[in-house]
Order: structure tokens, then sequence, then C-alpha cells
């Protein structure tokens, strides 16, 4: 056992390459290093990585190759050799050998994100917490609670660094921290990122017309979200590909390619088929027969470039939300989180996938097309730019109209991307709240946001007459894990805030809530809203409006709402718009007839209807009368009456004409 100079310190990592964790080493605190030794003795002894290895303090089931996965390899202590075996790194067998504990805190210091910066900031004592907020909002890391930063708060005291006041929850740096830490380079939220963008002198951007041609020849495909498998970081998705056609040209069959995969990439025979199915979907190679496989005529054009540019054209043809990421970074600044409820709202993913939006990211990224403003948000470069204005209709860049079905201007699709994340920001909650109260104001209630600690968050009452008014108190929860859980909502509470508002319905909105909760809301008369919920009721009330009072329907469920309640409300509704405008359609058409001269009887209409395919029922008589009341009202003014028989004196572009003017003067 020795000490290692300072000099031979490891060198600090990139912070964009530094890794988010510390390892976590079965067993207690006193014995981190004494069974990380053990494990990485194992290591080196290699014949034990199915068993579980027995360590001091520990009644851990996870075995050797686990903890190699998911534990030693991120930070690169130990590495698979060329038959995919693990092995030491040199970093390992040199630490085994002088077991200096300085020198594997310094290896924490160069590979993993705000490590040393901890020791920099305990320059007075600090709570956990404190450590946490700095983390958060200085360095943009996206740990979801304060307990992420305990994992290293264990190893620093370990390492004798840092030690802990139990009595004031305070964290100390140590006389050995304070001489450590003039031995290593904690980097400063102003030297996290300097990335500049390499291509702000650029001017024009060009991609091969063989390339284009391809594109437009088979862009009416299906886009899908998951990009299928490769076997590599989707960086370096072209070096790699690069490499496969160079080792395909020389032998197509697949046996040879599978030998060639495993020994280069340690993959199993069924990830390189699926790997040549990602390939082939891109148009880069096809299948000849069932054991080979040839270079197509666009694979080959690739080949001249073999960059991750030229790869995007077949990118956007094949997957979703490609160029359009670059459309939604273009002039502002978002998350990966962002960008995934983003995809989700408005580009057609099914979730909110935040896996597949990293591949998205780093692949543009090694593009050069986008780049970091910060930790975690990214921007479009100027060759990001150049691409937009020169080539989005060419690449039929998806732009999602925030009004897509006629919705009010105050009612866009924003306030659902809005609700999405801020439902997300527990340590906002007030955010939220009042995107609440804004959305259901938007549908026609009287809100009030009260917010406060011991306080309802939104109070609702309809502006209908006496007899449908009704009140409801919303508790709006905010998560930063998937769902709700019945431990954040207090019913005894929210039952005092009922009575202290007379309210008539308790209503709790979140991101989605657990199986316990929607059982418990139940047993205590409680309506959950989840984000899904609430983005059906906004496509229901653009595409057809019910009255607030109808929302009673909603309020007075128990647990999960079900929005199917309104079926037969919006189906009335539809009902008598198509009869309406097919009334209409009739007399106007009807018009122009000489021997009628327009002039129809309500038999005649009904007799003209009952075989209309624009409506899914035959009319009620009743109905029928009805609309051709309100046609001939002085207000509408577009059919008029002689007797028992209707003519049109109007247009169906008059009856919209007059219908949106009504619209219009009902806001003022």
């Amino acid at each position: 056992m020795y000490t290692i100079d300072i000099k031979d310190y490891p060198q600090n990592n990139n912070w964009n390459s530094k890794i988010n964790s510390v390892p976590s080493i079965p067993g207690g605190k006193n014995t981190l290093m004494q069974n990380l030794r053990q494990l990485l003795l194992l290591v080196d002894k290699g014949d034990s990585f199915d068993q579980v290895p027995q360590l001091q303090g520990s009644n851990s089931k996870i075995t050797l190759h686990d903890l190699c996965v998911h534990q030693l390899s991120p930070i690169d202590l130990v590495k698979r050799d060329w038959d995919g075996k693990w092995i030491l790194s040199d970093f390992s067998k040199r630490w085994l050998d002088c077991e200096d504990p300085l020198y594997l805190a310094a290896y924490f210091c160069a590979h993993v994100k705000y490590f040393a910066e901890i020791l920099y900031y305990l320059d007075s004592p600090k709570t956990a917490r404190d450590l946490y907020d700095i983390a958060i909002n200085e360095y943009d890391l996206s740990w979801k609670t304060p307990t992420t930063i305990n994992g290293r708060m264990i190893w620093l005291r370990h390492f004798n660094l840092i030690e802990f006041q139990e009595f004031s929850l305070l964290y100390h740096i140590t006389d050995n921290g304070k001489a450590f830490l003039k031995t290593i380079h904690p980097m400063l939220p102003m030297d996290v990122i300097k990335n500049e963008d390499e291509t702000k002198n650029e001017s024009d951007i060009q991609f091969d017309t063989q390339i284009l041609e391809y594109y437009h020849s088979v862009n009416n495909q299906i886009r899908k979200m998951a990009i299928g498998y490769f076997p590599c970081h989707i960086s370096t998705f072209a070096t790699t590909l690069s490499e496969l056609l160079s080792q395909l040209s020389k032998d197509n069959h697949i046996d040879s390619i599978c030998d060639y995969t495993m020994h280069q990439y340690h993959i199993k025979e069924s990830s390189t088929k699926s790997a040549l199915n990602t390939i082939s979907s891109l148009g880069i190679i096809e299948r000849k027969s069932n054991t080979t496989y040839d270079i197509t005529d666009i694979g080959n054009t690739w080949i001249k470039y073999s960059d991750n540019l030229s790869l995007l054209p077949l990118f956007q043809m094949r997957y979703l939300f490609i160029f359009e990421l670059l459309y939604e970074l273009n002039d502002r600044c978002l998350s990966v989180k962002e960008l995934a409820t983003i995809a989700k709202i408005s580009y057609g993913f099914d979730k909110e996938n935040i896996f597949e939006i990293n591949k998205r990211i780093e692949l543009l990224k090694s593009a050069k097309l986008i780049i970091n403003v910060s930790a975690q948000k990214y921007t479009l470069t100027q060759r990001g730019k150049l691409l937009l204005n020169k080539y989005d209709v060419e690449f039929s860049v998806n732009k999602p109209s925030l009004h897509q079905h006629d919705a009010s201007p105050s009612f866009g699709n924003d306030i659902i991307t809005d609700l999405r994340l801020a439902a997300k920001d527990s340590y906002n909650p007030d955010k939220f709240e009042k995107l609440t109260a804004e959305f259901f104001a938007l549908l026609g209630f009287e809100t009030e946001w009260l917010g406060g600690s011991g306080k309802t968050d939104v109070l609702l009452k309809t502006s209908n007459t006496p007899q449908d008014t009704f009140v409801v108190t919303i508790d709006a929860k905010t998560t930063n894990s998937s769902k709700v859980t019945d431990n954040l909502v207090n019913f005894d509470t929210l039952k005092e805030h009922q009575i202290k508002h007379r309210s008539d319905y308790i209503a709790v909105v979140g991101r989605d809530f657990n199986e316990r909760l929607i059982k418990r809301a139940k047993e205590h008369d409680v309506a959950l809203f989840n984000l899904d919920s609430l983005e059906r009721i906004y496509n229901l009330n653009v595409n057809t409006p019910v009255k607030t009072c109808n929302y009673r329907l909603l309020f007075e469920q128990n647990g999960l709402v079900d929005i199917s309640t309104f079926d037969h409300i919006i189906k009335k509704k539809e009902d008598t718009s198509d009869l309406l405008n097919a009334v209409m359609a009739i007399l106007v058409a009807e018009s122009h007839d000489p021997f009628t001269q327009g002039r129809l009887t309500v038999r005649d209409i009904y007799r003209s209807l009952r075989d209309n395919r624009k409506i899914s029922t035959s009319p009620d008589i009743d109905n029928l009368k009805a609309v051709l009341d309100f046609l001939s009202c002085p207000l509408i003014d577009c059919v008029n009456r002689d007797g028992q028989t209707f003519f049109a004196t109007g247009s169906i572009c008059d009856l919209t004409n007059t219908l949106n003017y009504l619209k219009r003067k009902s806001k003022n």
C-alpha cells in the first residue's frame, strides 16, 4: 500500500462525459472501499460472475455480473475485453495495487458530476437540501429528490473529506477535505457549459441530391416513435454503420456478419438481426436472400459522406420528431423533458418518452444541428437554422397549429403543454395550481386561485342559472414521479376545505394517480382528473363544446373520471348540428327548382333527409321543426316561412357568418 503522487491524479472529464451517480456498493457505510476492493478482486479472478459475492455487511442477492453492469462499468472501473468478458480497467489495477483512498476520491471527482463541487460549496456548512438546490439551480441537474445526493455524501464521509452534525443536519468540510480540494479541479457553473457553435460561420447547407430523391420516393411510409436497435451509442451511429458496411461489402452472408458483430460489439445473433432490420428500414441495405444482404444505391451514396448529417433525411423519413425537434428549438431553449412533453402533445408520441428524445438529441448534436446552452437545455446552431430555412418544406417538417380545430385564440394547445410541464415541477406547485385555474376558466367556469399552506388550491363555480350552479374545491398535485401517490393527498383536509367553501364536489388534478389513491378517492367521494383526462376535455371543448353545467357529470364521479359519460351529450349535439346543415343545404338546393320555387313542407324536408348519408339517424319530426324555427328566427334569418312551407333566404355561408358573429358578440 502506498500513496499516489498528486501529479498522477486522473484528469477531469468533460462535464457532459461525467456520469450522474456514484457506485452503490452492497454492505454498510463503513465497508465501501473494502467491499469495492473485494468486487474488483473477484472480477480480476474472472470465474464467478453468475454468483452473488459474499461481502461484509451485505445480504444483497445481486450477482457480480449485474454489479459490473450497473455499478462498476458506468464509472469505468471494469470493462469488457474482445470476447465480452469483464476485466479490470487500468485505473482499477493501479488502485488495487496502491489502495490509496484519495486516489479513488480523485477518480470519482474526475468521473462523477457534482462530486468535487460539493467540497467547493462546503466553504460554509450546508444541509443536504442546500447542496441539492445548488445542483438543481446552478448546474441544471435533473435530480428528482434531494435523496439523490446521499450517495455522494456517504462516499465523501467515507473518504474523511466531510463530516455530518446530527443535531444541526449540517455537513462540514474536514481539514483533510480542505487539503484535498487544493489538489483537484471542481467545475463551477460557468465552466460546465462552454460549448461554442462550431457552425456559426456557415452560410449554406447541402444534402446529396440522390438522398433527397430517395427521401421523396419513399416518404409516404408510416413514421415510428421508437428508433430501432443499433449496437452503439447513437452519436456514433455513422462511424459504426460505416464499419459494418465495410464488413458487409467483403462478406454479405449473415453468419459472417454475426461473427463480426459478436467480436466487435459483443452482441448476440438476435441483436445483429435487429440492427440489420434498422439499417434496412433506412434504405441503406436490403435483403437479397434468406442469408445474404446487399448495400443499396442509397447506401453507396451515403458511404461517400459517412456522417450523421447525411443520415438525417433517412431518419426523418422513418421516425417521428427528427427535424420537427429542430423546429421546436428554433429561437428558444428546451430541456429533454420539455421536448418529450411536446412530442406527445403535438407529434404523435404515445407517451412522454425521455429515452427516445435523448436518442434524437444525441443524433442531432453529432450532426452539429443543436447545442447545449446549459447542462440540460438545447437550442439550434447556425447549421440547424440553415437546415430549417432551406429544407423545412423539402422534408415536410410538421409544424402543428395551436388551433387546428378552429379553437378560440385564448384556448390554445399551449395550456395542455404547460400543464404537463408544470405537473412535474414539485418545487413550484403554484404554477401548476394557477394553470389548473386557467384551464377551467377557459372551459367557462368562474375560477379563483387561493393556494398557500392549508388552503384550497382552486375554487370553481359555474355561472349558470341558480338551479344549475355548483361549486368545486380542487387540489392540484405536482410530483416528480410518474404518478401522484396516496400519501400526497390528505382526504380529511379536502373534506374540511369542502365544508369551509360549501362546495358540492371535491376534485384532485395531477399528472396521474396510483391504484391505491384511485381506490381511496372512491371511498371519499373525490373525483380524480389526470392530464390525459384534461387533454381529452380540451379536445372535446374545441370540437364539440358542452355547457359548464354538464361538467357536473364528471365532478360527481368518484375515482378517476370517465370522460365517456359525455358521449350521449356529444352525440345529440353532433346530430343536431348535422341536421341543421343538412336542412339548410336542402332548402338552398331546392331554391333553384322552377316547380317548387324552393318552398318545401316539413314532410318534404323529412323525405329528403331520410336517405341522407350525412346524418347518422333518421330525423325526429320535433327536432326538424325546432331546427326550422331556429333558422327562421329574426336573429338567424336564413329561412322564411310561408304558411306550411319553408324556403331559404340565405346561403350556408350566410348561416356560418351569422353564427360566427354571435360567437364574437358573446365575448364582448
